[in-house]
């Protein structure tokens, strides 16, 4: 996929040396570099960028926002290939109360699946707080402006990397 090499500086503003004569332009649907999305602002950090391209070639492009209470996943969309981004949502923890903290995952389906039409855009994360991690299923059927739960898709302990601890990490939507 043309856009594989956004996924890791998606959300993150990238200086690289440009050869003689490009353009500070962005470029559509071609490589680009140094094309913010969002810039942080206080407290704010945002890290985990995520995308997915929909059937018609628009991008849904969402992040990991923390510096509010709760954090939320800020979703926006590109219609000429990343050169120019529009905010349009927040996907946000509607059951838990804890937030979205980490690990945003999107994926448009292109078929009917479990009552929803094609291109229903499904929107997962973790949620968690001191008490446990879970990870959530929300779908939007309005091209991401707004989002509904669906599921609580899997629970873990609480946030922790030591070895043998127990929470439930990274959802992938396919």
């Amino acid at each position: 996929m043309l856009f594989s090499f956004v996924a890791t500086a998606l959300l993150a503003q990238v200086t690289v040396a440009k050869p003689q004569g490009w353009s500070n332009r962005p470029r559509p649907w071609g490589y680009f570099t140094n094309n913010t999305i969002y810039q942080t602002t206080g407290d704010e950090s945002i890290t985990y960028p995520r995308y997915t391209e929909l059937k018609d070639g628009t991008i849904i492009a969402t992040s990991s926002l923390s510096g509010h209470n709760p954090n939320y996943f800020p979703v926006f969309e590109s219609k000429d290939g990343g050169a120019n981004w529009k905010y349009i949502s927040n996907l946000t923890d509607q059951v838990n109360g804890w937030g979205f903290s980490a690990q945003p995952a999107l994926t448009e389906i292109t078929e009917p699946l479990a009552g929803y039409p094609a291109g229903t855009i499904f929107g997962s994360g973790n949620s968690w707080s001191n008490n446990g991690t879970r990870i959530d299923l929300y779908a939007s059927t309005d091209r991401a402006r707004t989002w509904k739960f669906v599921s609580h898709i899997a629970e873990g302990g609480r946030p922790n990397t030591t070895n043998g601890a127990n929470p439930i990490w990274e959802p992938y939507l396919l």
